[in-house]
């Protein structure tokens, strides 16, 4: 059966002022743009090269091999048709689809829905379930609340299967929501961990992990002080860990391409170290990460699965300001990897950067520009020893900042190591910690429930034991300006 342009106009503009891309401008462009493409019968011009520069405003150097943009968006928004479908949209005549691999908008009519009512029973496709049966979830999502967990489905009925004999949008989109925010953590830390942990506390079944008296356990109203404003927002949180470029190899040693006092200017690893690249006689690699950012996505993954949000993994080499812009953001790492950290606008007091040390050896460290009574100016990470595994003491900062837009928001994750940062996650993630941190940091009056500044940074004190933190401890913190 024929779709009209009328049908299918009217479908996206449905879906463009629909909930599930509510705040998501990016993907609404991107969506509207394909979709006239299509419209205008100009298929033929939807590849990587015309989205990006047409729709996501890169300039006429695009490259799709070194700008995944189309690509990461694409999938999001796929995400986001299938939200859609399986909840406000479930009841559209029109279906329009995104499929993998291609950028063209497929549109097709809903497959029908026979239901007939006998007795205390609602028959549907041949199965059938009591009519005073709870209603799915997605039959009675309203408006996301600011620690709503994501529902995890029950498996599909085997009887929606669309017409050409394949699951239909709303089957899949259940098992995606399932399995969207165990995936992406699975691949970097292992799937029997990260499920466990997840299923434990879907069902409430205690477990032995975790510091000495704590529980698995979350109370929203506990985090929601520090975290409310990431998990407000329906969509992903991402989640950037540290990935610089490294001049030698493994064997003949390795050292950072980019300096730790140079400037910024670093999206991308073609950005940046381009002419750097071309004058290195030696190998750049780009394939290591420290052992606390691997730490800190664990814990981060874990947290977020208790808290029934999503979120999904990104290297900063492959970070875009389109994605700082449009994202809720938890970064792991410092500026000594982190290159576009040091681009950020809003101005910070504890700043990381390379300068003499006590015995005046340069030394990377945490200069503190606005120093407050009993505060020090700078702090160094202390090492017991010749070899980086000899670290005994670290310093890490955790800082809530706004996202480019005013609207998102940025939480960074920081140690002068990669242990200071792996402590840094933990400190956040750890109700005891959480409980600490939001302590230090309330403003509200007595009685009243916490409230935190909008934009901080906090000061920790990090005791290294055989390569593991295994204390952390509240020094400061400063409140920031917008």
């Amino acid at each position: 059966m024929h779709i009209s342009k009328e049908e299918k106009m009217a479908e996206l503009e449905r879906i463009l002022h629909g909930r599930s891309l509510h705040g998501a401008e990016s993907l609404r462009a991107f969506l509207r743009f394909v979709v006239d493409q299509s419209l205008d019968h100009q298929e033929s011009g939807l590849k990587e090269y015309v989205i990006a520069t047409q729709a996501f405003g890169r300039g006429p150097d695009f490259d799709s091999r070194i700008d995944s943009v189309v690509r990461v968006q694409a999938g999001r928004l796929r995400t986001k048709l299938q939200e859609y479908y399986a909840t406000e949209g479930k009841d559209d005549r029109i279906i329009i689809d995104l499929p993998k691999g291609q950028y063209v908008p497929v549109f097709s009519y809903a497959p029908a829905k026979e239901e007939q009512r006998t007795g205390d029973e609602t028959v549907t496709n041949g199965g059938s379930i009591p009519a005073n049966g709870p209603p799915s979830p997605q039959a009675s999502a309203g408006p996301a609340s600011a620690l709503d967990p994501l529902p995890l489905s029950a498996a599909p009925d085997v009887t929606e299967i669309s017409q050409t004999g394949k699951p239909s949008l709303a089957v899949l989109r259940r098992w995606q929501t399932a399995t969207l925010s165990f995936a992406l953590l699975a691949v970097l830390l292992g799937t029997f961990v990260f499920f466990y942990r997840a299923r434990a506390a879907e069902l409430s079944m205690p477990t032995t992990a975790g510091a000495p008296g704590e529980t698995d356990a979350l109370d929203p109203r506990e985090i929601a002080p520090l975290w409310g404003d990431l998990l407000r927002s329906a969509e992903p949180i991402l989640v950037v860990y540290s990935n610089t470029l490294f001049r030698g190899t493994a064997e003949g040693g390795m050292k950072l391409l980019k300096k730790l006092d140079s400037p910024g200017s670093s999206l991308g690893s073609p950005i940046i170290p381009q002419s750097e690249m071309e004058q290195s006689k030696e190998p750049v690699i780009e394939h290591y990460t420290g052992i606390g950012e691997v730490m800190g996505a664990y814990y981060l993954g874990d947290f977020f699965a208790r808290t029934r949000h999503a979120s999904r993994l990104k290297r900063s080499l492959l970070l875009t300001w389109e994605d700082l812009k449009t994202e809720n953001i938890v970064v792991l790492g410092s500026p000594a990897e982190n290159f576009f950290l040091r681009d950020l606008p809003q101005k910070q007091d504890l700043v990381f950067k390379p300068m003499p040390d006590d015995n005046g050896n340069k030394s990377f460290g945490i200069i503190n520009t606005n120093v407050q009574p009993g505060e020090q100016p700078r702090y160094f990470a202390r090492q017991d020893g010749p070899s980086r595994s000899q670290i005994s003491e670290d310093y890490a900062v955790v800082s809530l900042l706004q996202g480019l837009d005013g609207k998102k928001r940025m939480l960074i994750l920081a140690g002068i190591t990669t242990l200071g940062t792996q402590a840094a996650a933990e400190y956040v993630t750890k109700p005891d910690y959480i409980r600490d941190l939001i302590s230090r940091l309330n403003t509200a009056p007595a009685g009243a429930p916490p409230k935190l500044p909008a934009n901080f940074q906090a000061l920790v004190k990090v005791k290294v034991n055989g390569g593991v933190p295994v204390q952390i401890s509240y020094i400061t913190h400063h409140v920031l300006n917008q």
